[in-house]
């Protein structure tokens, strides 16, 4: 098999993605905090063009105007991101994969949100909002 497999906590739910990452870090936005109920949501973004649904059928919900939050209708494990900003990626939940450790985080995004008492111990470059993935002016 090329490429990386994940799936939520019961396994209902997998997928599969057969294309290089072409990002990923940490995000520190209320959204996945609240979405996750874990301070900071790790992510690997990958070209949609290589991330199928391989078993069961996710729920989505709209958790803005332009963006969709996919999990498992089971377990509620939430495995995927994908934004109207940017159609052509998807970004999964690091910890979804099977071998999360393949995909160690590269930067942190959203730190304005970032919970006070919640730090790491790494270098890595910070960003407030996207960052380097600055949402197109509408």
């Amino acid at each position: 098999m090329t490429g990386h497999e994940g799936g939520c906590l019961c396994g209902q739910v997998r997928f599969r993605v057969s294309t290089p990452a072409l990002s990923s870090g940490y995000c520190h936005c209320r959204m996945c905090q609240k979405s996750s109920g874990a301070p900071v949501v790790a992510w690997v973004t990958f070209p949609a063009c290589g991330f199928s649904w391989i078993a069961g059928t996710p729920r989505t919900y709209g958790s803005s105007a332009r963006a969709k939050r996919q999990f498992c209708a089971q377990c509620g494990s939430y495995m995927l991101f994908r934004s109207e900003d940017s159609p052509d990626e998807v970004s999964v939940n690091t910890a979804s994969l099977d071998d999360p450790g393949v995909f160690p985080p590269q930067m942190h995004i959203f730190t304005e949100s970032r919970i006070t008492w919640f730090h790491t111990r790494d270098a890595l470059p910070t960003h407030q909002g996207y960052g380097p993935f600055q949402r197109p002016e509408d």
